[in-house]
C-alpha cells in the first residue's frame, strides 16, 4: 500500500463493446465524473469539447462502445456508454458500469427455492450473473467474483420466469437478502453483507479536506423483523432489550414474490430457515445505526494512508471521530465514492460510510 493518496488526472478511451478492442482516445476533457457504489449501478459521465476531436465523437454509438476511465495510467472504471448528449461547443457522454447488461436482460427461467430447496443467497446470485451469458457467450467480457463464506445466508425465495430482470432480481438479494454487491471496472464482487472482504487502513479525520459528519439513521432502526411468504407465513426476528427501550418498530420483508395458490402451511424448518434471514437483517439495526459521512468534495489529504484501490465499496476500516457533539469509533464500510475533475479546482474524492454489521465474519 502506498503511503500517500494523491491527486491524479484522468484520460478518457473509447472501447467497443466488451471492451476487449480499441476504438479511439478523446485527448481533451473539460470535466470527468465517475463513482463505485455499493449495491447499485455506477455511472460515470465526460465533458469534451467538440473542438477536439468531432470526428470521433461524431463516430460514438450508445451500447456499441464503451468508456474506459484512465487515472494516472490506471484504469478506474469501465462501462457501455449510454447517452451522448451533442451542442455546439461540448459533447457529453454518460456511461453505465458493466451491471447495466443484467438491468436489460429478461430472467426467462424462473426458480423456487422452497423447502427443502434453500440455495445459499450468494451461490443464487451467482448463477443470476451466469444467465447473462448463457445465450450468447460473454460479449462483455465481465468478470464474475463471489465471494462465499460458511456464515452465508440462505435464501427460500421463488421467482416465475419474466418476472424480473436479471439485475432486479440479483439487486432484490442486497435490498432483502443479506448480501451486497459491487462492481470495479469489469469485476462484479457479491458476498455476505457481514464479510470483511476487504479491510483497508484506518481512517484518521486528519487527513480529510472537510470534517466528517456523524449520521444516526433512525429509519434503519427496527425491533422485530418478519420474514414473509406474503400468504400468512413468517420467521420473525425480534430484540426484546431493544424493543423495552424503543417499542415495536417493525421491518417488514417479502421472502416470496409469486403468487402461488399451494396451501399447505411452510414446514418448522423452512419457518426456522426464514428466521435465519430475519436475525440476519435484524442485526445492527438497534439502536438505529450511526454513519460516517464525509461532505461533498471532500478530498483525501496527501499522507492518508489510501489508494484509489482501496476505495471500494463494501470496504470495511477502523475511524475515530472525537472533536464533535457526539463522537463515534468503530469499523465502518465504504459505501460510495465519487471521483470529479474539471478545472478550476482539479480532482476531488468524495466518499460515504456508515457503520458495518455488529458481526464482522473474516475470509
Amino acid at each position: 500500500m502506498a503511503s500517500n493518496f494523491v491527486c491524479g488526472s484522468h484520460q478518457a478511451i473509447i472501447a467497443n463493446r466488451g471492451g476487449q478492442t480499441y476504438f479511439g482516445d478523446i485527448p481533451i476533457l473539460s470535466s470527468v465524473r465517475w463513482g463505485r457504489v455499493r449495491d447499485d449501478i455506477s455511472t460515470a459521465q465526460i465533458n469534451v469539447p467538440s473542438s477536439s476531436c468531432c470526428d470521433l465523437l461524431g463516430d460514438l454509438r450508445c451500447v456499441l462502445h464503451e468508456l474506459h476511465l484512465v487515472r494516472d495510467g490506471v484504469v478506474v472504471w469501465q462501462g457501455p456508454i449510454t447517452r451522448i448528449e451533442y451542442d455546439f461547443d461540448e459533447v457529453r457522454i454518460f456511461a453505465e458500469d458493466i451491471l447495466w447488461q443484467a438491468k436489460r436482460r429478461v430472467l426467462e427461467e424462473g426458480y423456487n427455492q422452497t423447502w427443502p430447496n434453500q440455495w445459499n443467497a450468494v451461490a443464487r446470485m451467482h448463477w443470476l450473473m451466469q444467465k447473462c451469458d448463457e445465450r450468447d457467450g460473454n460479449p462483455w467480457h465481465a468478470g464474475l467474483h463471489p465471494i462465499y463464506h460458511a456464515n452465508d445466508p440462505n435464501t427460500l425465495r421463488t421467482v416465475a420466469a419474466y418476472q424480473f430482470t436479471i439485475w432486479e432480481d440479483f439487486d432484490k438479494y442486497a435490498e432483502d437478502g443479506g448480501t451486497d454487491y459491487t462492481v470495479v471496472n469489469r469485476d462484479i464482487y457479491y458476498f455476505d453483507h457481514h464479510l470483511a472482504w476487504k479491510v483497508i487502513a484506518p481512517l484518521d479525520e486528519n487527513f480529510l479536506s472537510q470534517f466528517p459528519r456523524v449520521v444516526e439513521y433512525g429509519n434503519e432502526l427496527a425491533t422485530r423483523v418478519f420474514v414473509t411468504n406474503s400468504q400468512g407465513h413468517a420467521g420473525i426476528a425480534y430484540d426484546a432489550g431493544a424493543a423495552a427501550s424503543f417499542g415495536l418498530v417493525d421491518l417488514l420483508i417479502s421472502n416470496q414474490q409469486d403468487e402461488t395458490d399451494d396451501p399447505a402451511a411452510p414446514s418448522a424448518i423452512e419457518i426456522g430457515e426464514w428466521k435465519k434471514t430475519a436475525e440476519s437483517n435484524l442485526s445492527g439495526r438497534a439502536p438505529a445505526p450511526v454513519g460516517l459521512n464525509v461532505p461533498a468534495n471532500s478530498t483525501l489529504l496527501p499522507g492518508a494512508a489510501w489508494t484509489m484501490d482501496d476505495l471500494i465499496p463494501g470496504a470495511w476500516f477502523l475511524t475515530d471521530v472525537s472533536h464533535l457533539c457526539r463522537n463515534h469509533a468503530g469499523w465502518q464500510r465504504i459505501h460510495d465514492v465519487t471521483v470529479t475533475e474539471g478545472a478550476p479546482e482539479g480532482e476531488n474524492v468524495a466518499f460515504t460510510a456508515a457503520d458495518a454489521p455488529t458481526r464482522m465474519d473474516l475470509p
